[in-house]
């Protein structure tokens, strides 16, 4: 018998960083712009386009300093639940004799990773496996709380959402931006 509640799950991206700034650099100076951006506050001039009224969502949030600030700035408090599941996949860098901007070094290294390119970070196949850990968990928390909002990363929210999708999710909003909400909704 159903109970009317619709079972739903919330992605939202945590808030631009103080240092996300798009300077041009070494792999060395790419290096310590990921460092910074890891480390960085939230940019205060960045704000979420709208806020959602969550109180009758369970929170839970990536354990990462940027989505921990987002959690509490959206929800005026912290989440119920904090995860390691729900990191950023890696920036990976490799040692390259380049001078890009910061964005391209992310991309470029990104597409190396995704082809298969090592490093000392976590391999494209591990992150993809740590996405599937990741909607094992909410699909889990979904059961119990029917309302679900995880506050994490772009690149990780996107693989959940299409893992979600996949498992017969259907994706009501979609915005992948800094404070970018995606709103999925269980069928059935």
């Amino acid at each position: 018998m159903s109970t009317g509640v619709k079972t739903e799950i919330i992605l939202i991206r945590h808030g631009r960083p103080r240092s996300a700034d798009n300077i041009r650099c070494t792999a060395s100076g790419y290096a310590n712009w990921i460092r910074k951006y890891n480390a960085a506050d939230l940019d205060p001039k960045s704000k979420p386009a709208k806020l959602l009224s969550l109180n009758n969502y369970f929170v839970m949030s990536s354990d990462l300093y940027r989505a921990r600030l987002t959690t509490r700035y959206y929800c005026g408090h912290g989440a119920c639940e904090y995860s390691s599941l729900f990191r950023e996949m890696d920036i990976p860098y490799y040692r390259l004799p380049f001078r890009l901007r910061a964005w391209t070094w992310v991309y470029f290294s990104r597409a190396l990773w995704m082809a298969g390119a090592g490093g000392r970070f976590e391999s494209y196949k591990d992150a993809k496996a740590r996405a599937e850990m990741a909607v094992n968990l909410l699909e889990v928390r979904a059961k119990t709380h029917k309302k679900i909002v995880m506050f994490g990363h772009g690149m990780m929210n996107r693989e959940i959402r299409k893992r979600l999708q996949q498992r017969g999710w259907t994706v009501a909003e979609k915005d992948n931006g800094y404070w970018g909400v995606n709103r999925l909704h269980l069928n059935g």
